[in-house]
């Protein structure tokens, strides 16, 4: 019993170390800001007052009020004539903004009111703690007493608590069930700041849009009535008595993924419209132009006469300074150069800047400057004046646009101290535990799975020299000294685990003549491995990353269609050997016969790809799937059980039907949406009740009956738990998705029957070879159902949806457990199921008794750290290859997103397996 106790004990301990070296190797290739290594105070602030020796005078505000109006989700192709006729017609100007990644908000406001660039890690910020900007063209207007008035997303007063003369936000902007109240009280705010004139600039944020995108979709009978209600807001305002002077811009800050999500990069995510409305304009809209969303905070501080934010490395947009004087014009253009050009002398140094290119366009565009200032005050604006502006301007622009673009590619920064040493964790723990189940006399000789107090205290010493003298030469940096001191912790464990991993691959690397040669504890099967390489080698390809799922498609498949042919042609040839040929074509027949259902597992696979178009039988799609269910659930719960699970089904179903997402009942709308709170108030009490049932075995009480032994109470408990998770998975799904409970377990079970045949078709029987064979298609089915389900390794395809279920306000706990419940479905309940299957199962359906050691054992001894090592080898083979990717073109949009999947999965399986070690420290005496 000692030994299961010190596998489960070191298996968390491995998971737990891995966890914390891809956390540290985040922090360092995802810095948490770009400006932290740039002090404000370097870059010369203030407008310039004079050019060449020529006094020059800053523009005044070039419109008396400038209205932002933020649709949250608003893509490019959703305006047009027919979706928004008043804002698509009346436009002065249809431009285009590309959005950098990530496309979720926060970052996007801090890129338009900054005009810098966000980090990636952005986006797990979106979500939890927002950080208070410190300099954006608000923060001028601020300092400038100038009224500032905002309504909608509470994001904005997050990053400007203080900066807002009036604001209205939203406390539930995470709450993606509202399509419309947050909506309408933005537009009330809007009616009551009209009838005022005293503010410079009203900031309106919408997110209807964006919340109907995540619930149904981009292609929602709700978009088009949503365009239609921003629609009306712009004529609202353009209609009004008070727009004569004022500058209109209509925007969104990120797009809507053809799923409805966001965070991606296609061009459906990256690009947004930009319409100006102004009195002041032919409204005859050129060709469409596309520029950077980062350019908006330059402009708008040009248009509002205030300085350009420190961090911008935006351009201008020469549309929106029409209204401008041709002098104030040259003046905005040279403002924005000089700006960038003093950025690039801090970043770059002045000798490099003075050798560019950049900087000689920069002094022939002053020249022609100095020259025009004297004819435009005057009011010459001939032909050689037009001469003389358009070079000006096209060299301002020109050195605007350069260095712009050096500077977001000096922006990336890695802190390569604690990449090395996440690095060091995640490699040594993937090693660690791999080498730990394949060599157990190895594991046994060197105390892999023990703590040796020699070798820790050696290796605590070592990491202090090594974490000063990183500190000291700067390879790490930390903010303060107790952050140095706690990086002892995971440096020491690094230098630890290095060093077990080191002597271990020497003894393997020895030769036989000079000690014993070393024997693989476990069966390597090769097509598995094969099958297992490849694809960890295609990790390496963006192509094969954005389209991983059709790798697990074909490897998932083939690895089951093999192991059945195998199988097959053993029972074949073996039936034929003791009939001496005889009726070779009724053997052949008859064991086809028997694999049947493989068969249908295998057409079932190929069919699950496209449940979600059977939008036609959806209804009995769902019938059937819970059916399906609720027969699986059955075979091994007892009937009260039984009840309360078909009992939680059906709430499910009607649940979907008064959402009108099923057929259901003709229930008017209000009298539905009074139904549905009750509705999961039975189900939740149903579930209760499984869970209740199910736990009774546990309970001392429970064993005086005598109706379960004792040594079932780990098997029931475990069972109750997959039961219940399956429940909930009910709830959670999409619609069309439910089915693939039901198969998942099908597809597991006669997988496993597969295997346990196979196991005994090979030479020498070996009950590690079929666990082998189980785990890695445990591994591939899940992976194949995790993308059966809808994701993808864009964060875009992220369902939101189930966080909200049964909410009425925003609980980012509650909605972070659902999603990944939810997201992660195929892997914690094919872990799970696999699990309660090894405890069940005693090979006596193949005739094989008393085997030792027990069948079951192996669930926590065998299982529960090779699962693992299979979970972390390529998470920790990825980690490395994002080094070398560090600078390629698709870092961010293909690569980093993949990596996040990877450590959360990787995170998903420890808490599963956590809960689950749990169980089996509580009722170990069971195993």
């Amino acid at each position: 019993m000692e030994q299961h106790k010190s596998r489960l004990v070191y298996t968390i301990g491995m998971l737990t170390a891995f966890l914390c070296g891809a956390l540290l190797f985040l922090i360092g290739f995802f810095p948490a800001s770009y400006s932290v290594a740039e002090k404000e105070s370097t870059v010369p602030e203030g407008r310039p007052t004079a050019l060449l020796g020529v006094e020059l005078t800053p523009p005044p505000p070039a419109y008396d009020s400038i209205v932002l109006l933020l649709v949250d989700a608003l893509r490019d192709d959703f305006p047009d004539a027919t979706s928004m006729p008043v804002a698509y017609s009346r436009a002065c100007e249809r431009l285009k903004l590309h959005v950098d990644i990530p496309t979720v908000t926060m970052p996007r406001l801090k890129s338009i009111t900054t005009g810098t660039l966000s980090n990636f890690i952005d986006i797990a910020l979106n979500l939890g703690h927002t950080e208070q900007m410190q300099d954006s063209f608000l923060h001028r207007l601020k300092k400038q007493n100038r009224v500032v008035s905002f309504a909608g997303d509470h994001t904005w007063v997050k990053l400007f608590p203080s900066e807002f003369t009036r604001q209205v936000e939203n406390h539930d902007s995470f709450y993606v069930n509202d399509f419309y109240e947050g909506d309408r009280n933005v537009t009330k705010t809007l009616e009551t700041e009209l009838e005022r004139s005293d503010w410079s600039m009203l900031i309106l944020h919408y997110l209807g849009l964006d919340h109907i995108g995540h619930v149904e979709g981009n292609a929602s009978p709700r978009v088009p009535l949503k365009l239609k209600e921003m629609d009306e807001v712009v004529e609202k305002i353009l209609d009004h008595k008070s727009f004569p002077n004022v500058l209109l811009m209509l925007t969104g800050d990120h797009g809507m993924a053809d799923g409805g999500g966001h965070g991606g990069n296609t061009p459906a995510e990256t690009l947004v419209p930009l319409y100006l409305y102004s009195n002041n304009c032919s409204k005859t809209p050129s060709v469409s132009k596309r520029y950077n969303q980062i350019d908006l905070a330059p402009t708008l501080s040009v248009l509002l006469s205030v300085e350009i934010p420190t961090l911008s490395i935006g351009c201008l947009i020469p549309e929106m300074l029409q209204s401008l004087s041709l002098e104030h014009q040259l003046y905005a253009y040279f403002y924005n150069a000089h700006h960038l050009l003093n950025k690039a002398r801090v970043k770059f140094g002045h000798e490099i800047v003075h050798r560019s290119d950049y900087y000689t366009w920069y002094q022939n565009a002053t020249l022609l400057h100095k020259k025009l200032l004297r004819p435009l005050r005057e009011g010459d604006g001939g032909g050689a004046s037009q001469v003389y502006y358009q070079n000006a301007k096209l060299n301002y622009m020109r050195v605007a646009r350069e260095i712009s673009n050096l500077l977001s590619e000096s922006l990336v920064k890695f802190d390569y101290g604690f990449i090395a040493v996440g690095l060091a964790l995640t490699t040594s723990t993937s090693l660690h535990i791999v080498i730990s189940v394949l060599y157990l006399d190895l594991t046994e000789q060197l105390q892999l799975d023990g703590l040796k107090v020699g070798q820790l205290w050696l290796s605590a010493i070592a990491a202090v020299v090594l974490n000063f003298t990183s500190h000291a030469l700067d390879i790490i940096t930390t903010s303060s000294m107790l952050y140095s001191i706690l990086l002892l912790v995971p440096i020491s464990i690094a230098v630890y685990l290095t060093n077990d991993v080191a002597q271990a691959l020497l003894k393997i690397a020895l030769p036989p003549l000079y000690t014993r040669r070393l024997k693989v504890s476990i069966p390597l099967p090769l097509p598995l491995l094969a099958c297992y390489a490849i694809r960890t080698l295609t990790l390496g390809s963006s192509s094969f990353i954005e389209f991983e799922y059709n790798t697990w498609y074909y490897l998932g498949n083939t690895l089951i269609l093999l192991t059945a042919f195998r199988t097959l042609r053993w029972r074949i040839t073996k039936t034929n050997v003791e009939l001496n040929g005889r009726h070779l074509y009724t053997i052949a027949s008859t064991c086809l016969w028997q694999m049947r259902k493989v068969l249908v597992v295998l057409m079932l696979l190929t069919l699950v790809r496209y449940i979600h178009r059977l939008q036609a039988i959806q209804s009995t799609v769902v019938i059937f799937s819970m059916l399906l269910l609720w027969a699986r659930l059955h075979r091994h719960s007892q009937l009260p059980q039984s009840l309360a699970s078909g009992a939680a089904l059906f709430m499910v179903y009607c649940f979907r039907g008064l959402n009108g997402q099923v057929l259901f009942f003709d229930v008017p709308s209000h009298m539905a949406a009074k139904l549905v709170v009750p509705t999961l108030v039975i189900f939740w009490c149903c579930l209760a009740l499984v869970l209740m049932l199910g736990y009774r075995a546990a309970l001392p009480q429970a064993h005086s009956f005598g109706k379960v032994p004792p040594t079932g109470a780990l098997l029931q408990l475990l069972q109750t738990n997959l039961t219940s998770s399956l429940l909930l998975g009910a709830l959670l799904q999409r619609v069309h998705n439910i089915l693939l409970l039901p198969v998942l377990l099908v597809a597991l079970q006669q997988t496993y029957k597969l295997c346990d045949v196979y196991g005994t078709s090979v030479r020498k029987f070996s009950v590690r070879l079929v666990h082998v064979y189980k785990i890695i298609m445990t591994i591939f089915l899940a992976r194949m159902f995790f993308f059966y389900q809808g994701n993808s390794n864009s964060l875009s395809t992220i369902d939101l949806t189930p966080g909200y279920i049964g909410q009425t306000n925003y609980n980012p706990s509650i909605v972070a457990i659902f999603v990944t419940l939810n997201t992660y479905s195929a892997d914690i309940h094919a872990f799970l199921f696999l699990v309660v299957h090894t405890l069940r199962s005693d090979l006596r359906s193949v005739g094989i008794m008393q085997l030792q050691p027990p069948y079951s054992i192996a669930a926590d001894s065998l299982i529960a750290p090779l699962y693992a090592a299979l979970i972390m080898l390529p998470a920790a083979f990825y980690l490395c290859l994002l080094v070398g990717f560090r600078y390629h073109l698709f870092i961010y949009s293909v690569f980093s997103p993949k990596v996040l999947y990877d450590c959360y999965t990787v995170l998903v399986f420890y808490l599963v397996f956590l809960v689950t070690s749990l169980y089996f420290k509580l009722f170990k005496h069971d195993a």
